[in-house]
């Protein structure tokens, strides 16, 4: 989408998140320049007809930019706000002027509100964005389904998407397994892709009531099918429900969630061909990072449900930070280093004795945390089968340096009993 057109809404969400302390009803002209609607008319109208306060106005895009409102693309820019915008906002562009109908009872009202909005108007600005992201969306299952054997669904976590559960969905189906694999948006509010999963959890068990479930669940994604699994919506067939490293008590690393959400799109650009940056809009806008917040008010609803009766539960956590390794493959790379030209250099081999010695006391570390997730966050009331390995949050679940997930052999050992 053009800048233009995302500074237009910026504009409008930021200069009418105010206006819900004004009059419920009234309507704003904003004047047109030969068909031309520039964000410099729009901000200074709402400005004079809703008395903004400077921290508000000096935030804005840049007052020199403007969308011409003629034609297909203007019709399109002037149907994807009024739907961004909900019925609290309408746009009507008449010759000269641009009429907008404001209802300050139903506007945006929270950050919150305010990422739906975006996501509608890019939905509707960029719909084939929308649409191949909304394809690669909902539960994947196997072409053929074969109702006497067990099925593994698999729920990816934080910024995770179809890929994230490759490593353990091949080693699941090798062992002969039927897989499937949940996706959702991951930045969305938690509540909302937990309902997301109960429509589908329910439709499958409605055209197969006979199948055996059991549920993997990577970090995050343990939060999501906990809601479904004992929530209201819960539509029964569950076996096994094996959580690796889930927060159920929150995580502090959330506070990086803005740098986690660019890093990840920054490798979806690279290697995927279809990926478009309305994607960072409609996959949520770092929505889920309050239900993340310890003591947030969705983990505190979600803490207060009972654990399934007759669900196996099974939870995995890890208990070494990956800054461990990670610094631990440094060292291994500066004793390669030294054991080169160096080799025979006085004091050398001291050195590269004490770095060996650090390295393998970094290997061997163990503390109370895999980095996100604390083990005491991962406990959860009313489980016992609770096992610690010592590896990092990502080697729970992915390969690491040639080696399979270690949550794998504790998975194999409860699926198969």
């Amino acid at each position: 989408m053009p800048t233009a057109k995302h500074s237009i809404l910026i504009s409008l969400i930021a200069m009418l998140l105010p206006a819900t302390c004004v009059a419920a009803q009234f309507q704003i002209s904003i004047p047109l320049r030969d068909g031309h609607l520039g964000i410099g008319e729009l901000r200074q109208t709402f400005e004079d007809e809703l008395h903004l306060p400077a921290s508000v106005v000096s935030g804005l895009p840049d007052v020199n930019l403007s969308v011409d409102l003629r034609g297909i693309d203007g019709w399109m820019l002037v149907r994807a706000l009024n739907s961004a915008m909900g019925d609290g906002f309408h746009f009507a562009v008449q010759s000269d002027e641009l009429i907008a109908t404001i209802d300050s009872q139903k506007l945006p009202a929270s950050w919150n509100d305010a990422c739906d909005a975006l996501a509608r108007f890019t939905t509707v600005a960029a719909p084939e964005a929308a649409a191949r992201q909304n394809r690669r969306l909902g539960l994947h299952l196997p072409q053929i389904i074969d109702e006497q054997r067990p099925m593994v669904v698999l729920i990816h976590g934080l910024d995770g998407d179809g890929c994230s559960c490759d490593d353990l969905a091949r080693l699941i189906g090798a062992s002969g397994y039927q897989t499937a694999m949940f996706v959702y948006p991951a930045e969305r509010p938690l509540a909302e892709n937990g309902e997301l999963l109960a429509k589908y959890m329910s439709a499958l068990r409605d055209q197969f009531p006979n199948l055996r479930i059991d549920l993997v669940t990577e970090s995050m994604g343990g939060l999501i099918a906990r809601q479904y699994v004992e929530g209201p919506d819960y539509a029964g067939g569950v076996d096994h429900f094996i959580l690796i490293a889930p927060p159920n008590e929150g995580s502090d690393w959330v506070s990086g969630a803005w740098l986690l959400k660019l890093i990840v799109n920054a490798a979806q650009w690279k290697n995927d061909a279809q990926w478009s940056p309305a994607w960072m809009i409609t996959e949520g806008i770092n929505q889920e990072v309050n239900d993340l917040r310890p003591q947030s008010d969705f983990l505190t609803r979600l803490n207060s449900l009972h654990r399934r009766a007759n669900v196996r539960y099974t939870i995995i956590a890890g208990d070494r930070p990956a800054s461990y390794r990670y610094e631990a493959n440094l060292l291994g790379i500066a004793g390669a280093v030294l054991d080169g030209q160096l080799s025979g250099v006085w004091g050398v081999s001291q050195i590269r004795q004490a770095i060996d010695g650090e390295r393998n006391d970094l290997l061997n570390r163990t503390g109370r945390s895999d980095g996100p997730v604390e083990l005491d966050s991962a406990g959860l009331t009313g489980v016992k089968d609770f096992v610690v390995l010592p590896v990092d949050h990502i080697a729970l679940f992915k390969s690491v340096d040639g080696n399979p997930p270690a949550a794998w052999p504790v998975i194999r050992d409860r699926l198969f009993n």
